[in-house]
Parts: C-alpha cells; sequence; structure tokens
C-alpha cells in the first residue's frame, strides 16, 4: 500500500511541529490513509484520542510509581485504554493487505515485551496527531 503524497506531507510536517523522528511514520501513514479511504476517519480520531490518554496515564504511572496515590486506579484505566487502543487498530487494520496485517500484528499486538514496547511508542506518536488537532490544524 503506498501512502498519499498528502499524508507524507503531514507527517513530515508532524515531525517539524513535535521536534521528533517518527520511528512509525510508515504505519500512522498507513492507519491515516486506511481510515479515509474505508470511511473510518472517526476510528482514527477515536485511536489518536486514546493514544493521548494512554501515553499520558503511562508517564503519570513511571513517576508516581506504584505506591503512589491512586496508581491502581490509574493502572486499571491504563490498561482498559490499551485495550480500547489495540481493538480500534485491529478495526482499522483488518482490511489493509494480508502483508501489512502480520507486520502489525507481530509489532503491535503480540504479548511479549517488545510487542508492548513498540506498541507504546506507537502511542506516543499518535498522541502528537492528537495534539496537532488539538491546536486547530487539519489531518489530511
Amino acid at each position: 500500500m503506498t501512502m498519499r503524497q498528502e499524508t507524507g506531507q503531514f507527517l513530515k510536517e508532524l515531525e517539524a511541529y513535535a521536534k521528533i523522528t517518527l520511528r512509525f511514520k510508515e504505519e500512522i501513514g498507513l492507519l491515516l490513509d486506511q481510515s479515509r479511504e474505508t470511511g473510518k476517519m472517526q476510528v482514527f480520531e477515536d485511536v489518536v484520542f486514546f493514544s493521548k490518554f494512554v501515553s499520558k496515564s503511562h508517564e503519570l504511572m513511571k513517576r508516581i510509581g506504584p505506591d503512589g496515590e491512586g496508581y491502581d486506579k490509574l493502572s486499571a484505566e491504563f490498561q482498559s485504554g490499551i485495550e480500547k487502543t489495540t481493538s480500534l487498530l485491529k478495526t482499522i487494520v483488518k482490511e489493509v493487505p494480508e502483508d501489512m496485517k502480520i507486520r502489525f500484528t507481530g509489532r503491535f499486538f503480540g504479548m511479549d515485551p517488545d510487542s508492548f514496547a513498540s506498541l507504546m511508542a506507537l502511542v506516543r506518536e499518535l498522541s502528537w496527531v492528537k495534539n496537532w488537532m488539538l491546536d486547530g490544524r487539519k489531518v489530511p
């Protein structure tokens, strides 16, 4: 699947906006283009919303530690957010070509520490899309 030119330009602008290099630029482009192509932009917007929530929750959990006040409740909400984000991502990915589906499943949806680390990196990057949107900027 080839990324739309508008999507590629958006991702370059997003990197400049966030002052980061996107590790999963191709995957974010695929999610965006697939969502647009299949009329699932609301699902994509839900993904970036939950990604921001999960990313911020994870940062807070690391900062306060397991003995911190409210950690247990935050941990439960974090787990729920991860499950919702993963489910939404799978909704988008289920209609991509088989090779891309296998790549996503292996990289982000596995039950191993590497997959979880990759998923967390992806949601951190997707949270920048939400920041972009909160600043009133359009997603192509």
